[in-house]
């Protein structure tokens, strides 16, 4: 009885312990977020006693779990998320409120150190998740009387989803266009010589091609009403096939109706449909190789297998055309995929993933060719991280470092640059690089270009990093506002989460109109994307952000890892590495996570598809 007791007295001595660790780090989160007058005063009583309860319940809760391994992962991959979850929400809402992270070795320890204890208190939520993770890998559908035909799902869905999204059509009637829009209308305009490789050629051509139809017509308007529409057929017929591929997995009819509304009603989706950017079109076709990358994974056999893999070179060469970075997470995926394949499997995995990747070479050649375009490619998109960091040392550092060094960095990024650097987005700065000394000191220098890149960032490694951080802020921070401010946002400048200006001047020719033709449903869909007034909606206010997507990404992708479900596991890093390689790029935007935001209900879905045994990934 003794030992009983004193076992227990240690138990609690821990978990108070514990308790003042994970209080000490929600008070350090809400200082970094501003809220220092909660923070260490009588509020933190209360704080503190609910750390306690929420320790006790996760603790008897751990208590079921059988001993030995079962118990053990859960507490590792619990442990590993909240403090992954806690180190993105301090440094977030340093960069957010301060603008840096705490600098040095002491100021990065102090955070990770101050992460630890903060993930305490995460804790208790993340094995809620993990436990959430094991009850969804043994769930098995029940019988639910007569089961509908996938290709009566399919139809429908197909005419729900593109009924719901011509309201939001004539909201923005003819199309909405901005983002590049004005750059392309007028490549456009001056005829294929004219097309410029900065943004895909075969979305140039796609404009050019209702352009044409507009000229037919006798209306320009027209023609862009005309791409709205085949946007919003080639959505509704992928999101379709994305909905019966639910409804295959989870076998439940209320998937149905959940994919529709999801694909059809939520405002981030519909509004994307008819907005002339490129990435509506690649997040079509890079759900539709998703869906059928996992027909091969899990559903083909035989001669079915062969005709799918034919499928997958074609429409994937095609999914290349429209991103660029589509290429390289493609390759990388090839890779991954042939390392882990089942021996038997390894040479066909090998000729699919060249051919895949030659395809998509070839395409591109051939599209160049027919247009008979020779500009080149902006090489300076690559280099939106470094350019940052080089912009951000001269913003904070300019005026007191020595002369050489201030020449150095003048020599890859201009002095005039400095002041002007904007944290979230590299384009300003990038844009005047690739105009004046992108030519002499970056592109084909890129030995040297390392070895100063590496001097300067030895010098100002804070810097370095915060520049990385602030770049990628949106993706990663689930309180981030910058991927929806990063150039204002509002009523009146219309680019908010969503830009929905109009940007359609042709040179030396007529603007295209944006005649609303339903005003009222205009006005509401500007409040959500222009005016970001989800900001002030609880809970669900968070599936409006960037990180929303890349939280359920990665959280997906890590179930499949503690579930051990290779194969799903497999399946989900090639959109992982799209996602990866959007690190490196200009800004952080919604249109970007499109692709992401489409296709993660897929991914999800398989968590409900039944434990996988230890055998080798095919």
């Amino acid at each position: 009885m003794i030992r009983i007791k004193a076992g227990k007295n240690k138990e609690k001595i821990v978990q108070g312990l514990l308790t003042l660790l994970g209080t000490y780090g929600v008070c350090c989160l809400g200082n970094h977020a501003g809220l220092t007058a909660a923070s260490f005063s009588v509020v933190s009583i209360p704080l503190a006693a609910t750390v306690f309860w929420l320790l006790s319940r996760t603790g008897k809760n751990l208590e079921a779990v059988p001993e030995g391994r079962g118990r053990r992962r859960r507490i590792i991959f619990a442990a590993a998320a909240s403090f992954l979850f806690s180190v993105t929400m301090l440094a977030g809402y340093q960069l957010q409120v301060n603008k840096m992270t705490e600098s040095g070795f002491l100021g990065k320890g102090l955070l990770l150190l101050r992460a630890v204890c903060l993930s305490v208190a995460v804790f208790p939520f993340a094995n809620l998740l993990f436990e959430g993770f094991e009850k969804a890998g043994e769930w098995k559908p029940r019988a639910e009387g007569t089961r509908w035909k996938y290709g009566k799902v399919f139809g429908i869905s197909a005419l729900l989803i593109f009924v719901c999204l011509v309201p939001v059509w004539l909201a923005y009637y003819p199309i909405i266009m901005s983002y590049d829009f004005h750059r392309q209308i007028n490549e456009a305009v001056k005829g294929f010589a004219w097309f410029w490789p900065y943004q895909p050629l075969a979305h140039t051509w796609v404009i050019w091609l209702f352009l044409q139809l507009g000229y037919l017509v006798g209306d320009i308007q027209t023609g862009m009403a005309c791409m709205a529409l085949f946007q919003m057929l080639v959505y509704s017929l992928a999101m379709s096939y994305a909905v019966v591929f639910l409804y295959r997995i989870i076998g439940k009819k209320w998937t149905v109706a959940a994919g529709i509304l999801y694909f059809g009603v939520f405002p981030l989706n519909s509004v994307m449909a008819v907005c002339t950017t490129k990435d509506v079109l690649f997040s079509v076709l890079f759900l539709l190789f998703v869906l059928l990358l996992a027909e091969r994974f899990f559903f083909a056999a035989g001669r079915k297998l062969l005709w799918l893999d034919l499928l997958l070179i074609v429409e994937g060469s095609l999914m290349m055309q429209f991103r660029n970075n589509c290429f390289y997470a493609v390759a990388v995926f090839g890779i991954v995929w042939f390392v882990f394949a089942a021996r038997k499997e390894k040479l066909r995995v090998l000729l699919l993933c060249v051919l895949l990747l030659a395809g998509g070479k070839a395409m591109e050649a051939g599209i160049r060719a027919a247009l008979g375009t020779t500009l080149g490619t902006a090489k300076v998109e690559m280099f939106s991280v470094p350019i940052q960091q080089f912009a951000r040392v001269g913003y904070y550092h300019g005026e007191e470092m020595d002369p050489e060094t201030r020449a150095l960095l003048n020599s890859y990024v201009p002095e005039e640059d400095w002041k002007d650097y904007n944290p979230p987005i590299a384009d300003s700065t990038k844009t005047s690089v690739g105009v004046t000394t992108f030519a002499e000191a970056w592109d084909g220098h890129y030995a040297q270009l390392f070895q100063d890149w590496l001097k300067i960032g030895m010098r100002y490694p804070n810097e370095y990093i915060d520049a990385f951080l602030e770049l990628t802020r949106g993706y990663w921070f689930l309180d981030d506002r910058s991927y929806a401010e990063c150039l204002g946002y509002g009523m009146e400048g219309r680019m908010g989460t969503i830009y929905t200006y109009n940007s359609s001047a042709i040179v030396d020719g007529p603007e295209i109109a944006h005649e609303s033709k339903f005003p009222w449903l205009e006005e509401q869909l500007e409040k959500i994307v222009s005016a970001n007034v989800y900001y002030n909606w609880p809970v669900i206010g968070v599936v409006f952000k960037c990180a929303f997507y890349f939280w359920g990404l990665f959280l997906t992708l890590t179930a499949f890892f503690y579930l051990k479900k290779r194969r799903q596991a497999l399946f989900t890093m090639f959109p992982v590495l799209y996602m990866a390689t959007m690190l490196l790029g200009p800004v952080v935007q919604m249109r970007y996570i499109f692709p992401v935001m489409v296709t993660l209900p897929i991914l999800i879905s398989l968590l409900f598809a039944g434990r996988e045994d230890s055998s080798a990934v095919s």
